[in-house]
């Protein structure tokens, strides 16, 4: 493809020595329009720009004013470092300029909220919520009525990114002292084009900071520079037609509040995000479209991985041929050309980027705020992916930040200005992938390499692909998606040829793996599934409408009829009331935490199957059974030990992730966002059945509690070696330890464990599911919980054998470390519960350390000479808390008991 270069005015060079400094003596000083413009360069597009010496002048016309546009800003050229990557996009604004006598304002509109033009409301909405004044640009000069100028370098070259930020949060969590700043001298507008519908300029950003912050990214500490790109575009002269959205089916919205609708069931008005599709022939069931939906591989993807971005793009033309268009999807490679840019507003790319050790990718679109209609979409795909995937060795990561980076994904994704779109699928199928390659060692491929794993980087990057396009579609999250296929359907590469790996690609998904390569199926998900098809028809199908549903025009006639959102309801309600299909399970970020959030077991990220609890076992009983020869399988000859300690972390990592998930069964209950009236509707909430909470206890307090857990053999142990590389970016201490803290990582991932279950809201969410059982019907209370985790953690004091004792045996140091991590747990709960704590659960951990209390002095009684001193010491300390925290005052704050 050739750029027609017509429309385009390229003054990259020209501006390249550009600085604020020097703008600000543009002030015009009175003079006329002409004497201003006289021998500038003049570039023609959506605005007129005027280039002189080092002064950009704006021309807007005077149809310009108090027009919105749409402001999309975007990292041009990262650090790869403090998630400033090139090609992310950080901003996007609906703006307005608007004259306030000697000035032109720049306006972020505020178009949250609404009301039906020229009613009473509407001059309500508008005394009383603003728009914000983001920047003033003085008039430097006026022609007639038809152009005023403005000089909007100084905006180009500010800190309208709020990159500062970013280095100022650095500095305060490396507890440093001092600002960052940006720096007007040494900043400068590079390149500015224009086209009829966009204007494109790119900055080049110098901040400056007194400390070093540690980005080993930066040449010098001192001049921190970033790259950024602003896309200015107007809005189609057309709005498209909205589509009203429903929460049973998972799109990203745009949501207003329109006062209007006094008599409404609500006052917010959701529309889907989706693309505009118009049929090429409207009356036929299936058609090409119009204008195809059209996405560019960028020159930045490796020519290797080219054909598995292609055919993960391609895969949702399926859908589309569902819900009526033929060949909606089409990609194609991007230009040789030099003025072709990814970050131009006309272009939907896929990216590569390269960061300093983090691996991610993302989706973003830039989106009509007055109608859902996307118009540009962006897919950033960080290259750490592969290096992982092929068996590069990462950074460690000690312990509790790699449990808290799992634990993050429930805090980032609840707040409401998230709306779900934050994506981090990238670092689950990171760590997936050091586990597949221990795997297919273990079945006779080498440790670096071979067809199998080229395979399965070809499978997980076509489902990324999807995975992130489904995104840029407008397609949420859907973290039920692979509780809609069997294990044995897994297996069968028939069957998910056709279905993908459940019913949905917007999961978070595990790659299926299997010891014996005869029952390997594929890895990932070779197409998209039942759920997405169903959702792609929900927003892109003709749907049948409802002629009384017209609003009247103006004049009232009957015959003269508005097209509204709302005559498509009928048509819209029918395709989302068959939620209760098994083909249409869906759940979406706000369903799929842990603790307080993670109330449906089935919806989890990076699980696997209808049975998630089977499915853990499995996953369990693999990795330990990959751990003794763990050695030969990832260290070849004449290689050193750091692969091992990577692997050994990742299998660690993985196999506590899948206890984690398990922990949800407690006090779980399968969710419905079903309709009353809905086909099949299902209730919204069902306790999940005690025989399942029983038995996923029962697994997390032997696999995650019992005497195996976190044992290994010490000729492991004494391998698990740092890399001994000294340089920027490597350290063989990374951490504070050259040897390997096997402690630290027992002590945080049974302390998580322990958290889950004995978190408060899971608690009460156990007393609640009491009344909803029918009468007779089983169920696990508090009492069953505290003690089976009692039995579990303290059986080398005979707990929970009183009926047939036990002789007290010794106890190891990781054992002792759970130990006293519980007994913390039930005296905080007994004497200063957490904020929720039921007080049944404060009652029954009183019982359950009286009852322990008893349990050691039994133990000290009867096996002391047996003992050995670590265990001795051991046993009589907790003995000597229990008692002191019997005894102790209880501190709670006065509020309603529970």
């Amino acid at each position: 493809m050739k750029l027609a270069r017509s429309a385009c005015v390229l003054l990259a060079m020209a501006l390249a020595g550009y600085g604020p400094a020097q703008a600000q003596r543009a002030d015009g000083g009175g003079r006329s329009f002409g004497e201003v413009t006289r021998n500038s360069e003049v570039g023609t597009g959506l605005f007129t720009i005027y280039f002189k010496r080092d002064s950009v002048f704006l021309s807007i016309a005077p149809g310009q004013l108090d027009r919105d546009f749409l402001l999309v800003t975007q990292i041009a050229q990262g650090i790869g470092e403090l998630g400033l990557d090139g090609g992310a996009t950080v901003r996007s604004d609906l703006v307005r300029f608007h004259r306030e006598k000697d000035r032109v304002e720049l306006w972020v509109v505020n178009s949250r909220m609404s009301a039906s033009p020229g009613t009473p409301m509407a001059r309500a909405v508008a005394y009383s919520f603003g728009h914000s004044v983001v920047q003033s640009f003085p008039i430097v000069a006026l022609r007639d009525t038809s152009e005023i100028l403005i000089n909007v370098a100084p905006f180009f070259v500010s800190d309208w990114a709020d990159v500062g930020t970013v280095f100022q949060s650095a500095l305060a969590q490396r507890k440093l002292s001092g600002s960052v700043s940006l720096d007007d001298k040494r900043s400068s507008l590079q390149s500015l084009r224009l086209f009829d519908a966009n204007l494109e300029a790119e900055v080049r950003l110098t901040f400056q900071t007194p400390r070093n912050l540690g980005l080993e990214t930066v040449a010098d500490y001192r001049s921190i520079p970033v790259g950024i790109h602003y896309s200015l575009r107007e809005l189609p002269a057309e709005p498209m037609r909205p589509r009203l959205a429903d929460e049973r089916i998972g799109y990203f919205i745009s949501a207003t509040k329109d006062f209007s609708r006094d008599t409404a069931e609500s006052f917010f008005v959701r529309y889907v995000n989706r693309w505009r599709l118009e049929k090429k022939h409207p009356g036929a069931a299936v058609s090409e479209p119009v204008q195809p939906i059209t996405y560019y591989i960028d020159r930045t993807v490796p020519i290797e991985w080219r054909p598995a971005v292609r055919a993960g793009i391609l895969e949702w033309n399926r859908a589309f041929e569902e819900a009526g268009f033929r060949d909606a999807i089409r990609v194609l490679d991007a230009p040789e050309d030099s003025a072709w840019s990814a970050a131009d507003a006309r272009y939907s790319t896929v990216r590569w980027t390269a960061t300093n050790g983090s691996a991610y990718a993302i989706g973003p679109t830039s989106v009509d705020p007055r109608t859902g209609e996307i118009l540009n979409a962006d897919i950033l795909i960080s290259t750490a992916w592969i290096q992982r995937w092929r068996g590069q060795s990462g950074n460690y990561t000690p312990p509790l930040a790699a449990v808290q980076s799992v634990l993050r994904d429930d805090s980032l994704a609840t707040g409401a200005a998230s709306e779900g779109r934050l994506c981090r699928y990238g670092e689950g199928l990171t760590r997936s992938g050091a586990l597949a390659g221990v795997l297919l060692a273990a079945r006779g491929e080498s440790p670096g390499g071979g067809e199998a794993l080229r395979a399965y980087v070809n499978q997980a990057l076509k489902a990324l692909v999807m995975h992130e396009v489904g995104h840029t579609l407008g397609l949420r999250h859907n973290f039920r998606g692979s509780a809609g296929a069997s294990a044995a359907q897994l297996a069968n590469r028939s069957w998910t040829a056709s279905n993908g790996f459940g019913v949905s690609v917007m999961d978070y998904t595990s790659p299926s793996l299997a010891l014996d390569p005869a029952r390997q199926g594929d890895y990932y998900a070779p197409t998209i599934g039942s759920y997405d098809r169903w959702a792609v028809t929900y927003g892109y199908a003709d749907v049948v409408t409802n002629p009384l549903a017209y609003s009247a025009s103006k004049g009232g006639e009957a015959s003269a009829t508005v097209w509204t959102p709302e005559v498509e309801i009928n048509g819209l309600r029918a395709i989302a009331s068959q939620a209760a299909d098994p083909a249409h399970l869906y759940g979406s970020d706000e369903d799929a935490g842990f603790g307080g959030l993670g109330l449906d077991p089935t919806i989890s990220r990076y699980d696997q199957t209808d049975d998630p609890l089977t499915w853990a076992r499995g996953r369990v009983a693999l990795i330990d059974g990959l751990f003794d020869s763990l050695e030969t399988r990832v260290v070849a000859p004449g290689q050193g030990y750091g692969p091992l300690r990577d692997a050994f972390t990742d299998l660690l990592n993985d196999r506590w992730y899948a206890l984690l998930l398990t922990t949800k069964y407690l006090g779980g209950a399968a969710t419905a966002r079903d309709h009353r009236g809905d086909p099949g509707a299902r209730p919204a909430v069902t306790s999940v059945p005690a025989a399942q909470q029983r038995a996923a206890l029962t697994f997390v307090a032997e696999a995650g509690f019992g005497e195996r857990a976190y044992r290994f053999h010490p000729g492991l142990l004494s391998r698990l070696a740092a890399d001994r590389w000294m340089h920027w970016g490597a350290s063989p201490a990374a951490d504070g330890r050259i040897d390997f803290p096997l402690h630290d990582w027992a002590l945080t991932q049974q302390g998580s464990l322990l958290g889950q279950l004995l978190d408060p809201t899971v608690m009460a969410r156990m007393r609640d599911a009491e009344l909803r059982a029918a009468p007779g019907e089983a169920t696990v209370g508090l009492p069953e919980l505290f003690s089976t985790l009692t039995a579990a953690i303290w059986a080398e004091a005979g707990a929970g054998t009183r009926a047939r004792p036990v002789r007290p045996r010794n106890t190891l140091s990781v054992r002792r470390d759970v130990q006293r991590l519980y007994l913390n747990a039930l005296v905080r709960m007994a004497v200063s519960p957490s904020p929720g704590t039921p007080e049944d659960a404060r009652s029954l951990a009183r019982v359950a350390l009286a009852g322990l209390g008893g349990d050691l002095d039994r133990a000290l009684a009867l096996a002391r000479p047996d003992l050995d001193a670590y265990t001795r010491a051991h046993f009589g300390d907790a003995r000597d808390r229990i008692t002191r925290a019997l005894d102790a005052h209880m501190v709670q704050p006065i509020t309603f008991s529970r």
